[in-house]
């Protein structure tokens, strides 16, 4: 008799680990893959990699928070180069892609934008050191900036900044500017500021060390996960986990980790801790 209840007890411990790993199992296999694009091409602090040749960085960090808080999907990392990318997730072969994507209006014609930015990317004025008579892009209508790219986003916020204001800023275009050769013309005083992501400047300074600063943090532009048009749903609930992240401080973590400020305060605020930022530049 007791040699026969041992035997339904085992049975029954069998019974249940078999319901179980069928059930884990089961749960797995209901997870919807998701494939995300990444760029080959870093873009530090955002994206990079590190010793082991593993991508971190703060759009990694972000979306290990989303694996977390969205369980029913499973993110999978494929890595491209941009436009290709792009290309992939507009014709379905990934549903969607992170690396410092700005909204444009061409792009929306194709894409569906995250509505609940996820971070923003500061564009801003380096001067020389000495100067200190540049705060924004009102002082800027006198004076004379660096060259950059007619295409690039940078001209776009300036064309944007002429088109609503009756004192322009000169603007000298360039196919291929070199950011290096610019903040050296900073450094040497033969022109005024350049206009740049702050980024690009940081790492520009972390090899040059040029004799500049940050004299104004001009603007904070979203950034978005682009996502095939097809997606909404998990647009949406990207979204939603996103706020929820906002609400408990996880995002704003995030930035005082990689930017040393809370990128997610207005500009005034911003700009009245900009040394923050080059204490990091600094640091790194």
């Amino acid at each position: 008799m007791k040699r026969s209840l041992q035997v339904v007890l085992l049975l029954g411990i069998v019974l249940l680990l078999a319901s179980c790993q069928h059930h884990t199992s089961s749960n797995s296999s209901n997870k919807k893959v998701v494939k995300v694009a990444l760029s080959a091409e870093i873009n530090p602090p955002y994206l990079y990699t590190d010793e082991n040749n593993e991508f971190v960085g703060l759009d990694m960090d972000y979306m290990r928070l989303l694996e977390k808080k969205l369980p029913q999907y499973d993110f999978q990392y494929e890595i491209g180069e941009e436009e290709a990318n792009l290309v992939g997730i507009g014709a379905g072969k990934f549903d969607m892609g992170i690396n410092w994507f700005f909204k444009t209006p061409e792009r929306e014609k194709k894409f569906l934008y995250q509505d609940e930015p996820y971070s923003y990317s500061l564009t801003m004025l380096a001067v020389h050191k000495d100067n200190n008579t540049i705060h924004g892009l009102d002082d800027m209508t006198t004076r004379r900036l660096t060259p950059m790219a007619p295409s690039g986003g940078l001209y776009s916020i300036l064309s944007r900044y002429n088109d609503t204001h009756d004192q322009k800023i000169p603007i000298d275009t360039i196919h291929s500017p070199s950011n290096g050769d610019n903040l050296e013309m900073i450094d040497q005083k033969r022109r005024d500021a350049m206009f740049i992501n702050w980024n690009t400047y940081t790492a520009i300074q972390k090899e040059l060390n040029q004799e500049v600063k940050i004299g104004s943090i001009v603007s904070k532009e979203p950034l978005h996960i682009v996502y095939n048009k097809h997606n909404q749903q998990l647009h949406d609930d990207i979204d939603r986990a996103t706020k929820v992240l906002k609400e408990e401080g996880q995002l704003q973590k995030l930035s005082r980790k990689y930017f040393d400020i809370d990128i997610y305060q207005d500009l005034d605020t911003i700009n009245d801790n900009k040394n923050a930022l080059e204490v990091q530049k600094n640091a790194n």
